[in-house]
């Protein structure tokens, strides 16, 4: 095994444990679009479910992965980029050499120990095939609702349910797609309070024992242009410095000095949400124009990456920028279709932040055209729609303004 593959496998058990879903060897094809929702939450970076597969050895695949999705395995598990993580792991001990002579009786013993021990495991294992089956689970007259408390976020959630009729064990509630985002409830009770930090659309759902039993959709309303950097457990919210230049909607690199956001090893994540159940926006047939800018100067962000992202009921759209040198780390998603900069040519994609860049995007009759300041970049089918068009999210890597925002329908 390689050093490269040994750091893989590290960062690999480190996202694991993290996760704590379990054996990745019993994950399903679910379980990777759900943690790459993840890293994209965290990160910022999009990593499709079959790029997550051939990583976890999933899909056979010869190539290497390149080092943008390394840098985002490596900040999704903690550490600011690839090279600190590997910085970081200790290299491999050598193998210890044979034992003397003298220590036979010893390693005999260990044997023995090793013997006793697999036979005891055995029987236990042997023991739990021979239980009886769990009764199949059975419910009736469930209840499951949820109300926020107030506009914008953080939002308190008050989630209304009655389990209690059920022969369930245990009873959860999900705040949404995320497995770690899952709260044990007493079955006994009937509400429980859940806080949501970022704006969007979520799937809450009622859990009895491991089954899904009910499921509702939650919108958390971003009250207007909100503005938040990104980092767990909380974000910091800046929505209050979002408007301090007339006719522009961001953040400055000064506004992060004053806020004293850390920016020697990796650039803040700066985001800019507008969410609301309001727009009556089908995405068969709609129109997304803005200017914007990534402004960052810091070390940190040599490709100035910059997504903008369509939230969608069924899915969402992700649009890149960057520097065009950057172009082969780029990755767009089209609902459930990803377009990766290793595998396409997303050049077009690539742009000169030193002045706003004018993005459009239009979707007419299953077909999506994207320009990029009045030159086509993208052009195709779009065979699945992302639902309704509930709200846009700007991503940038360090800082940055949008301008001449518009969304409509165009149907």
């Amino acid at each position: 095994m390689t050093d490269n593959q040994q750091f893989l496998e590290k960062c690999r058990k480190l996202i694991e444990e993290k996760l704590g879903w379990g054996s990745s060897n019993q994950w399903q094809n679910q379980d990777f679009e759900n943690l790459g929702d993840r890293i994209f939450e965290v990160t910022g970076v999009v990593l499709s479910a079959s790029t997550l597969k051939r990583i976890w050895g999933k899909v056979q695949y010869n190539s290497k992965p390149n080092l943008s999705t390394l840098d985002a395995l490596a900040r999704f598990a903690g550490f600011a980029n690839w090279r600190t993580f590997t910085a970081s792991v200790i290299s491999p001990q050598p193998e210890p050499a044979a034992p003397a002579p003298s220590s036979k009786k010893r390693r005999s013993f260990k044997i023995i120990l090793l013997m006793l021990a697999l036979a005891g495991a055995a029987l236990l294992i042997g023991s739990i095939f021979v239980r009886q089956p769990r009764s199949p689970l059975t419910f009736d007259q469930l209840r499951f609702s949820s109300k926020p408390v107030t506009l914008g976020v953080p939002n308190t959630v008050i989630f209304e349910y009655d389990a209690t009729h059920s022969n369930a064990d245990s009873v959860f509630i999900q705040q949404s797609w995320d497995p770690k985002r899952k709260f044990s409830v007493d079955k006994n009770l009937h509400t429980y309070t859940s806080t949501y930090y970022m704006p969007g659309f979520y799937k809450a759902k009622l859990i009895l024992n491991d089954s899904v039993v009910r499921e509702h959709e939650l919108i958390i309303e971003s009250g207007g242009w909100m503005g938040a950097i990104l980092r767990e457990p909380v974000p910091v919210y800046v929505t209050d410095r979002l408007h301090t230049v007339p006719g522009q909607t961001g953040i400055s690199q000064q506004d992060l000095n004053d806020l004293h956001i850390e920016q020697d090893k990796t650039a803040p994540i700066v985001t800019l949400a507008n969410v609301s159940r309001e727009p009556d926006i089908s995405s068969r047939n709609f129109l997304l124009s803005l200017d914007l800018q990534n402004t960052y100067h810091g070390t940190p962000s040599p490709c100035l990456h910059t997504n903008i992202v369509v939230l969608g009921t069924d899915g969402y759209l992700l649009l890149p920028l960057g520097k065009p040198g950057c172009a082969g780390e780029f990755n767009m998603m089209l609902g459930e279709l990803p377009v990766e900069g290793r595998t396409h040519d997303l050049s077009a994609f690539g742009v000169d932040f030193s002045k706003p860049v004018q993005l459009k995007c239009e979707v007419r009759e299953r077909h999506i055209q994207i320009t990029v300041n009045n030159k086509e970049a993208y052009a195709g089918r779009f065979e699945k729609d992302i639902g309704k068009i509930v709200g846009v999210q700007v991503n940038f890597f360090g800082t940055g303004f949008i301008r001449n925002f518009q969304l409509k329908a165009t149907g």
